[in-house]
């Protein structure tokens, strides 16, 4: 038994994957929506038999425990099987690390030897004076430094660079971290410099990146904060600061509050909002929002007053409505942002925040304060505000809703508000919902795939095997990987009348593996319980399957048929003749019959 499948046999999938996303029980499976694409309607299923999953809707993933730790945390084979194994106990005899695996553990250990040193200067050094000064305006406490590694870089164009040499790591890795320059003249220089230092981590807690503020009373022209590059560890549009802590309590409170930048996450947590991430400017990527929806179903967005004028943000609303979030506004009760509003009393933002309205009530709203709506531009105004992200609300009862208030609001009839909405939505080239979109296959691939998840799924799959091979050969598969399931269960049943799928599963190899879970997943119940309509469906799929095979031979031998025409090989030609004879006769029985 190799390492994987010993940690594959140490673990039940559907209580993990449950440490993930909640799944429930349907039938002998379990279901969720999809965690790797935006969907409303379950389309994952999960099952315990074979220790695997699979996604039937837009993205149309599958496999076992690691495969999906993968998917979960981005990472490679190796890193999640070392995870896994120290998670049940195993220790690995064969794990080694790959060039990219290696690369990362050492961008990991200069990034956290980097935070030791600014948070160093910051907290015990005299060079970190000014900065820990500048804090105290800020009103940020010890604690607070304390558990998010507050730092600051000295005013020095190489100490850091020195200090991490000194580690042993060359010029060249520290550059690759982003935590040096490399100018002109080939000689590196440190990025930060006389800045108060937050650092950068992923939902996990590995340190990826880094963001300087500097210091209120400098007056140099540099831009006031300035943030790692995108590294092998760092993707700006995947990051959101402080999740490391923040994730369980913004499950146990059930919302996700979002702010702009550092300083107003570290005032808001401070004063008691704790279910809090802050992102880099005003827009929500997709890859934020399907890590918050891993921990929560409402976001409660706090950001820059003018960010649904935004088109980033628009499509950060967007991808979030398409994924079933609940997204609201805060609207703040004192100050431009969050954090002037706790500075002046925790007790307003903690309101604010309570207070939140629904996103589209606030644009509506938004654009009604900045127009005048008895008149006929001012109405135009609103309407050009507005209906771009109506007519992109997937919920037809939603969008119904905010049509009707838009309509009251401006004093217009519906029927004109619901043709520019569906203008919008022409010229944006609107498509369907992604937990509606479907991948066209083969139709005979598709029936090959749907007939052995009837075979496999039935009360009695050597029966049901028995039935359908009578009608059918091995040689009928189009599909490699099924017609290698079915060779398998044509040997297994010779041996076996009980289908025992632990037993069967162990023949199966990496090509038909994924096919097999598919086929074994697909929720088949209500036709599997009805006998009579599970035998009808069965002959009828294996009869149209036949058919599908008889045509396709048919095809390849009058091809070969017409290329010997000018050899005059007679034998062969009435060979083939005869072959085509057959096929044509079975055909058309077939036919009759069907």
């Amino acid at each position: 038994m190799t390492d994987a499948e010993l940690i594959k046999s140490k673990i039940d999938i559907v209580n993990f994957i449950s440490d993930y996303i909640t799944l429930k029980k349907a039938g002998r499976n379990y279901k969720s929506v999809c965690p790797f694409h935006s969907e409303k309607t379950p389309s994952f299923v999960v099952s315990p038999e074979r220790g695997s999953w699979h996604c039937f809707g837009a993205c149309g993933e599958g496999g076992d425990a690691i495969s999906f730790l993968q998917k979960w945390e981005n990472i490679e084979f190796l890193e999640a099987l070392k995870i896994l194994a120290k998670k049940v106990g195993v220790k690995l005899t064969g794990f080694t690390p790959t060039d990219n695996i290696r690369q990362k553990e050492k961008l990991y250990e200069i990034n956290h030897l980097a935070c030791e040193f600014f948070h160093y200067l910051l907290t015990k050094h005299a060079l970190g004076m000014r900065a820990r000064e500048y804090l105290d305006t800020r009103r940020i406490k010890k604690e607070i430094i304390d558990t998010f590694m507050l730092g600051y870089a000295p005013n020095s164009w190489d100490s850091l660079s020195k200090y991490l040499q000194k580690k042993g790591y060359s010029p060249e890795e520290i550059s690759l971290s982003g935590l040096t320059i490399k100018s002109d003249s080939g000689r590196f220089y440190d990025r930060f410099r006389g800045r108060v230092m937050f650092t950068l981590k992923d939902h996990r807690g590995n340190m990826i990146g880094f963001s300087g503020r500097k210091l209120a009373e400098s007056t140099d022209n540099q831009a006031k904060y300035i943030n790692s590059p995108e590294t092998p560890i760092y993707h700006k549009g995947s990051t959101l600061y402080g999740m490391d802590v923040t994730k369980e309590y913004i499950k146990k409170s059930g919302d996700a509050v979002i702010v702009e930048g550092e300083f107003d996450f570290l005032s808001s947590f401070q004063s008691g909002v704790v279910n809090i991430v802050a992102i880099k400017g005003s827009a929500l990527t997709e890859d934020q929002v399907l890590l918050l929806k891993r921990y929560t179903e409402n976001l409660i967005l706090a950001l820059d007053s003018d960010f649904a004028g935004n088109e980033a943000a628009r499509r950060g609303i967007e991808v979030a409505d398409n994924t079933g979030l609940t997204v609201k506004v805060v609207k703040l009760l004192y100050g431009k942002d969050p954090a002037e509003c706790v500075e002046k009393s925790p007790h307003l933002w903690k309101e604010s925040v309570e207070k939140a309205v629904p996103i589209y009530e606030f644009v509506i709203d938004t654009a009604l304060s900045k127009y005048d709506k008895s008149t006929a531009n001012g109405k135009k105004k609103i309407g050009d505000d507005v209906l771009p992200l109506l007519a992109k609300i997937q919920n037809p009862i939603i969008q119904s809703h905010y049509i009707k208030r838009l309509t009251r609001e401006l004093e217009v009839n519906e029927e004109s508000i619901e043709i520019l909405i569906r203008r919008l939505a022409k010229n944006t080239g609107k498509t369907l919902s992604p937990e509606i979109q479907v991948v066209v296959h083969n139709r005979g691939e598709m029936i090959e795939e749907y007939l052995l998840s009837l075979i496999i799924q039935s009360k009695t799959p050597k029966n049901s095997m028995e039935k359908a091979m009578k009608i059918l050969e091995v040689d009928d598969f189009h599909l490699p990987p099924v017609g290698k399931i079915i060779s398998l269960l044509s040997g297994y049943f010779i041996k076996h009348d009980d289908f025992d799928i632990k037993k069967f599963g162990s023949l199966l190899d990496a090509e038909v593996t994924p096919i097999f879970d598919k086929a074994y997943l697909i929720e088949l119940d209500a036709i599997i319980s009805d006998d009579l309509k599970y035998d009808k469906e069965l002959i009828g799929m294996a009869k149209t399957l036949k058919q599908i095979a008889l045509r396709r031979k048919i095809n390849i031998i009058s091809t070969n048929i017409r290329s010997l025409d000018e050899t005059n090989d007679v034998q062969e030609i009435s060979s083939l003749n005869t072959q085509l004879k057959t096929c044509l006769t079975s055909l058309k029985e077939l036919d009759n019959k069907g």
